[in-house]
């Protein structure tokens, strides 16, 4: 099947109107609230940008070393976050919030793992090119709605029904998510400049670190949100969960 795009948008649109409470619910606890407060209480590295590359290595070396314990844990979150919304949108599921996080600790590790499988099975591809490693990575991007809809807990056999779900789509997918990370980004990026310009004017140009810092947060939430309803929607069309397709979105 070829994926469609304005189907796959409508169907991500639809997917996130019909369980919105669920997934802001999940995604305000386990998405917004790590990005926040990891923005609000870690400094980020601080370089002029005309460091040497042992600069910079000392500088990012002595970054992740101070904040090891927090860069994990905000990812754990978030990645947690992120799965568990992947089982409130799954087709076959019709559960609560609590359902859905209980299902979503139990296939975490499973998801972590097919993830570091993919992982390491595209960097051969990211070091011939960057294009080959990112149209693997595309290839196995139906895995965590895999895991949410079909109760598969094998990693190789989830990788193994991904590549085979995205045959002939994996460059279709690859152009789609990057155009919706392209727009995504600058407009997160003006949104980001425009809060920093208000919050700069209003307090004489010094700032005002928690608004743009919750502007930050908002943004990069609804952009995984969005990125997670697009997946899944690619998932159900290319895999056919739905004798049709249309009524799964309705």
């Amino acid at each position: 099947m070829k994926l469609n795009y304005m189907q796959c948008w409508n169907g991500a649109m639809s997917l996130l109107r019909a369980h919105k409470e669920a997934i802001l619910a999940i995604a305000g606890v386990f998405i917004f609230l790590p990005t926040l407060l990891f923005a609000e209480f870690v400094i980020p590295p601080a370089d002029n940008g005309d460091e040497d590359m042992n600069t910079l290595f000392a500088i990012y070396s002595t970054y992740f070393n101070e904040n090891s314990l927090s860069i994990v844990a905000s990812n754990i979150a978030i990645s947690f976050g992120g799965l568990a919304i992947y089982f409130a949108l799954a087709p076959s599921r019709n559960s609560t919030v609590a359902e859905d996080l209980t299902a979503a600790l139990k296939a975490f590790l499973i998801y972590l793992l097919a993830n570091f499988l993919s992982a390491l099975i595209s960097v051969p591809g990211f070091i011939l090119f960057l294009l080959p490693g990112l149209y693997i990575m595309c290839r196995f991007i139906v895995v965590p709605p895999m895991i949410a809809d079909q109760g598969e807990r094998n990693p190789v056999e989830l990788l193994r029904k991904s590549w085979a779900s995205t045959r002939d789509n994996g460059f279709a997918i690859l152009f789609f998510i990057l155009i919706i990370a392209v727009v995504g980004t600058i407009t997160i990026g003006v949104l980001d400049a425009v809060t920093g310009v208000i919050t700069g004017l209003a307090t004489g140009g010094t700032g005002w670190p928690f608004i743009e810092n919750l502007v930050a947060a908002l943004t990069g939430t609804a952009f995984q949100l969005i990125i997670t309803a697009v997946i899944t929607s690619i998932y159900i069309e290319l895999t056919g969960t739905r004798a049709d397709i249309s009524q799964t979105f309705d």
